[in-house]
């Protein structure tokens, strides 16, 4: 049975680079197994200040020592592969080989549009994203890379030195639930996959999804089971039904409304027993990484709770 890891999402619109380390330290205290870093411009939900995901992870990789890094999911459209290759050679080393590196073909078009980032149509982004994960893991292993693609030319390029993680840093990336454009992608290349954005599917949902992500796998020749499965969740945690019903009404659910897209986060919220028997309805059906969302994760309570009464359950 495959170990079932714990991810919490690091609070990007903190008031200050402080909060976000004490986060990340006691997610490392208490046993999480990695943390994870988003990467916008700027807050999807506020007008919030919003920490840049790479310097963020960057500073984390310095204060941390046993979690792991996941930057979930970097845009590719942010950043050019060559570039991206080597900021990510050099983290691993600098994190002793922490990186889980996300990556996505990004979809929110007004983020771009307003920092003047081209933002082709949905095949060309994910035709983008194929041709940058073949660069990535082509200069990450080889010496000399020649690559004549669409969007992307190398011409004798190298990167040294080269990750420390064999053959490379973990690629993690992720799919909007009910969009099936990505799953070919993450057959392809994925060391793990999650269901990107606010919605929460169903155990059942996730399970179609899977069987579907199947058959990508088969059409490409790649074992599914070298694939981790993931979905990022809100959560509310409290240690009787009463402090749950108070933590509901105090935190309400986050909600994005841009253009075509719209949605209200869906959260799992309950007392340990509670999210322990909602857990495992997922591992059931194959989901191994769970990426919680604490609205009051600066209190550090949450994190100690479920550490100590929902994570151990799962070891």
């Amino acid at each position: 049975m495959r170990k079932i890891l714990f991810g919490a999402n690091i609070p990007q619109t903190a008031p200050d680079y402080n909060t976000m380390k004490r986060v990340a330290l006691e997610c490392e205290n208490c046993g999480f197994d990695f943390v994870w870093i988003s990467d916008h411009m700027q807050d999807l939900a506020s007008p919030k200040p919003y920490f840049e995901c790479w310097t963020t992870i960057s500073a984390l990789a310095a204060e941390t020592n046993r979690i792991r890094l996941t930057t979930v999911l970097m845009n590719n459209l942010f950043r050019h592969p060559s570039l991206l290759a080597k900021m990510s050679a050099t983290l691993d080393i600098i994190s002793k080989g922490r990186l889980n590196l996300g990556i996505g073909a990004g979809w929110y078009s007004e983020e771009c549009e307003s920092y003047g980032i081209p933002f082709p149509n949905p095949l060309e982004r994910i035709q983008q994203l194929d041709e940058a994960i073949e660069i990535l893991r082509e200069l990450w292993t080889k010496d000399n890379v020649t690559f004549a693609g669409k969007y992307y030319t190398l011409n004798g390029a190298s990167l040294n030195p080269k990750p420390i993680q064999k053959p490379h840093p973990p690629i993690w990336t992720g799919i909007m639930y009910g969009k099936k454009r990505m799953l070919k992608t993450i057959a392809k290349y994925a060391d793990a996959w999650t269901i990107s954005g606010l919605y929460l599917p169903t155990p059942k949902e996730h399970q179609q999804m899977t069987k579907t992500l199947e058959e990508c796998c088969r059409t490409v020749g790649r074992n599914p089971d070298q694939i981790q499965q993931g979905i990022g969740v809100g959560c509310i945690i409290g240690e009787s039904e009463e402090e749950v019903r108070m933590k509901v009404e105090k935190f309400k659910p986050m909600s994005i409304s841009v253009k075509d897209y719209s949605t209200r986060q869906m959260r799992l919220e309950g007392t340990p027993p509670q999210l322990i028997e909602k857990l495992r309805a997922y591992t059931d059906v194959g989901v191994t990484c769970f990426v919680m969302n604490f609205p009051d994760i600066d209190s550090m309570k949450p994190l100690r709770m479920f550490s100590e009464k929902v994570i151990s359950a799962f070891k």
